[in-house]
């Protein structure tokens, strides 16, 4: 082993030494990205409510899934609770959950964001009604309910990410079950209940009751959520999805090293910090030592002068009769690649779909099929007549070209 290397490999170790240190008494920030995973315990993750849910439904009632609904109605038909707790209700909400809800199964859904076209067939208007950005992530807004148990009691949701409201409904489907109040007192629903079909919907937007920082909040948010989800009937099991929210599918965890290596910010940077060093002493050892590579010259391209050669060959013969032939051959295979027209047929419908296809002018069409034509029927031509078309020809795909 040289001197250089030792220097490179000793220099490598100490950077290694380096992260790890400083990864070991570096501070993490909070992260605060609502992802409402159910493993994670990150503000506003779901891994306490995960964790108790069980105090509020039985257990051989509740049952995650991974799957999407459009993957679990395939092969589950039987009426059910559906419940859904996330930010986006994107791919989630769709046609196929709503029809099994018509037929009595019961969906509640808590999340900030809702599909136009879902809220739309709920004949509700989900708008924002909270103008002064500065009340996000900073105060508070107060969430009521309209249960006679719960009437007088209330619950403050802090920080504040979401300030929309179902302003608008069909009163005659719709009853709200819940309000929010804004710091300057106006009072705005958040949580109503849809009749559809034979089945129900409940809708609540305020996902962060069901959060870490919530539930472990000092007045937590745990009597406020025990008392929106028991809304939920007891008397069909109750199926949770949760596709993107937890890594705990059920299925065994196939995880090689590198996914040990790569899931600690150190490791990870370890490992990239040493496969890039080595690529570097590889790419520079191999530049030092790489042998003169010669000089290998392109092929020349003599097609222009072969079919100078043909063309001059047919011109010493005088065939005149097989150049037309060729370049009429030539002109319709073009046609049949730009156009995907058949050129079997030269008639008056060919004619109408080339002019509607290229463009052109139908009186220039008209001629080359006429040349086209007459040569077909006499098998010869003269010199005037290889002119006229050619010139036809090269008027036609001037602007193509």
């Amino acid at each position: 082993m040289d001197k250089t290397l030792k220097i490179y490999i000793a220099a490598l170790i100490g950077v290694i030494v380096l992260i790890v240190v400083q990864d070991m008494y570096k501070t993490t920030p909070t992260n605060w990205k609502p992802s409402y995973s159910l493993d994670k315990k990150n503000p506003l993750d779901l891994y306490v409510f995960n964790h108790e849910v069980e105090k509020i439904f039985p257990n051989d009632k509740l049952k995650r899934v991974t799957a999407t609904p459009f993957e679990y109605f395939r092969e589950n038909k039987e009426p059910a609770n559906f419940l859904i707790i996330n930010e986006n209700m994107y791919n989630l909400a769709d046609s196929v959950i709503l029809e099994q809800v018509s037929k009595g199964s019961n969906l509640w859904i808590s999340a900030e964001n809702f599909m136009k076209s879902f809220t739309d067939t709920l004949n509700l208007n989900y708008s924002y009604v909270e103008n002064d950005f500065s009340l996000e992530k900073q105060d508070s807004v107060k969430l009521t309910l309209t249960m006679s148990n719960w009437s007088k009691k209330h619950f403050y949701l802090h920080p504040v990410f979401n300030t929309y409201s179902f302003v608008a409904m069909d009163k005659a489907t719709t009853t709200i079950l819940g309000k929010m109040e804004m710091p300057d007192g106006e009072l705005y629903p958040n949580f109503v209940r849809v009749k559809f079909g034979k089945g129900t919907i409940f809708l609540h937007n305020q996902p962060e009751v069901f959060s870490n920082v919530a539930m472990l909040y000092p007045n937590s948010s745990a009597d406020y959520v025990s008392h929106v989800l028991s809304y939920i009937p007891q008397d069909k099991p109750l199926i949770w999805f949760v596709q993107g929210q937890t890594r705990n599918t059920g299925r065994p965890v196939n995880e090689t090293a590198l996914s040990v290596i790569f899931r600690y910010p150190a490791l990870r940077m370890t490992w990239l910090l040493f496969i890039y060093g080595i690529l570097l002493y590889l790419l520079f050892n191999a530049k030092r030592r790489q042998r003169i590579v010669p000089v290998v010259k392109p092929l020349k391209n003599t097609t222009v002068e072969f079919v100078q050669t043909i063309g001059n060959l047919y011109f010493q013969e005088g065939s005149t009769s097989n150049i037309l032939g060729k370049k009429i051959i030539y002109f319709l295979d073009r046609i049949r690649h730009t156009y995907y027209l058949d050129t079997g047929k030269l008639d008056y419908n060919f004619a109408e779909k080339l002019q509607n296809k290229s463009g052109k002018d139908k009186v220039l069409i008209d001629a080359i099929l006429t040349c086209i034509s007459d040569f077909q029927k006499l098998k010869t031509s003269v010199p005037s007549d290889l002119i006229k078309l050619n010139n036809l020809i090269e008027e036609f795909w001037n602007d193509e070209n």
